[in-house]
């Protein structure tokens, strides 16, 4: 287990603490660590993303079909714009897009650029999606998150249990699982995800 130094954005220092090998990830587990959220940068890079994250975040009446829909259409959206998303069930009620950045971008400029993103498909049906984070606007709407990019701002890891009840994992799944309908969470400590 590693320690990186960073200066906060508010000012000070921060510690983050990243691992390279199976005794550091132990190591995670002997102090309690259940989930873990990294940044969309590498450690030897921090602040340059490499990754943007969309959280596709169904409110209160939405239905899974209509996220498995969204996900389909935002793929396209990421393909016409040169990258190669995959798909991972969050372990919660939700599903993330990953979409690895040919290039590094600073994390102002790809938050900027997920945002547009994000608005750009929410434009298609405003009856439908939002995306701004305020809850009492979310019921029956899916929240089309790009907040989790940023500088600092994190999304579950692949393989991260979640701490809910029977702690579901967050998977990375195939464009195919997502068409025929795999859920969130289904995948848990009991029943892990099968290795490819």
């Amino acid at each position: 287990m590693h320690q990186l130094r960073i200066e906060k954005r508010e000012g000070g220092e921060g510690v983050r603490i990243w691992v390279d090998s199976l005794a550091g990830f132990l190591g995670l587990v002997e102090m309690g660590v259940v989930e873990v959220h990294p940044w969309p940068a590498t450690v030897d890079d921090v602040e340059h993303a490499d990754m943007l994250v969309f959280d596709l975040d169904p409110g209160e009446g939405v239905e899974w079909d209509f996220v498995v829909a969204t996900a389909l259409r935002m793929r396209e959206l990421l393909e016409k714009e040169g990258l190669a998303p995959w798909p991972k069930l969050t372990g919660g009620k939700g599903l993330h897009l990953m979409a690895p950045l040919p290039r590094k971008l600073t994390h102002d400029a790809a938050h900027a650029y997920a945002r547009r993103l994000a608005q750009r498909l929410a434009s298609t049906d405003r009856e439908r999606y939002i995306t701004s984070a305020a809850l009492a606007r979310r019921p029956g709407k899916l929240f089309i998150d790009y907040l989790r990019n940023g500088r600092g701002t994190t999304a579950v890891g692949a393989y991260s249990p979640r701490v809910h009840e029977g702690f579901p994992i967050a998977a990375p799944v195939t464009w195919k699982q997502v068409e025929r309908g795999i859920k969130p969470d289904a995948f848990t400590m009991r029943r892990p995800p099968r290795q490819r």
